[in-house]
This record gives structure tokens, sequence and C-alpha cells, in this order.
């Protein structure tokens, strides 16, 4: 239980533990939405969460995927979906040579994608192009 990351957030992570099975698939799709996680959550609980907290979750988060890919070699990567307005993660097999986003990516750092949480921006309605932080395990 890292002592930086909220306790909700710490149950959300140990709950993910017991519920995570990882996919593997040809079918790019069907690999990242098997592997898909979301996370709901409203302006009250960032207040109370902080980002450094989400920041150490989402790194939590990619730290389990990898335990769980069995030395896979696979792509972890996080955005946030404005619209449905959620965290979500995934993985998929590096084999793949892409993410599965029909949009434009903005490949970026995780506190890009943390801020964008925080002020309601994945960048993609802004820039153009969809923010995403994303680590080979």
């Amino acid at each position: 239980m890292s002592e930086k990351m909220h306790t909700t957030l710490n149950k959300w992570l140990e709950e993910l533990e017991e519920e995570t099975e990882m996919t593997v698939s040809e079918d790019i799709n069907e690999e990242a939405r098997s592997n898909m996680v979301s996370f709901g959550f409203n302006e009250g609980l960032l207040k109370e969460w902080g980002k450094e907290s989400v920041q150490e979750f989402l790194i939590g988060c990619a730290d389990l995927y990898q335990r769980k890919s069995r030395d896979l070699k696979m792509v972890f990567y996080s955005w946030f979906d404005e619209q449905a307005g959620q965290i979500r993660i995934s993985a998929i097999s590096q084999a793949h040579n892409k993410l599965p986003f029909a949009c434009e990516l903005n490949l970026t750092n995780l506190s890009q994608v943390v801020n964008g949480i925080y002020s309601e921006g994945s960048g993609l309605y802004t820039k153009g192009a969809l923010d995403v932080w994303c680590k080979n395990i």
C-alpha cells in the first residue's frame, strides 16, 4: 500500500489485483477491450485524492499489469476518456506496433494525462490529439 496513494485508490488497486486476467490476441481491438478497465470519479473525489495520488495509482496499475502479463512483452497505456468522464487503462502486445485508437495520439508523460484529468481535457478536443501515457511492460 502506497502512502502517497489515497485509500480509495489503494482499494481499487487491490480489487484490480484480484480480478485482472490478461488477454492476448492477434486481434488488437479484442485484446485492448478485454484488458481495458475504466474508473469513474467526480470533481469531489479528484480534490480529495490529489494529483500525486492519481499518478501513484496509475503507476501501480502499470506495475500490476506487468506482473499479470506473465513475462509477455506488452504495452500498458492510460488515458482520460473525456466523453465518459473516466480514467481508462489497458494493455496490448508489443507485437501490434501501435495502439488501438482511430484518432490522432499524443504520446506523452503521465503528468500531462493526470493534468488533463484534473482540467477535464483529454487533448482530443482542444489539441486534436488524445493524450496517452504508455509504458512497455
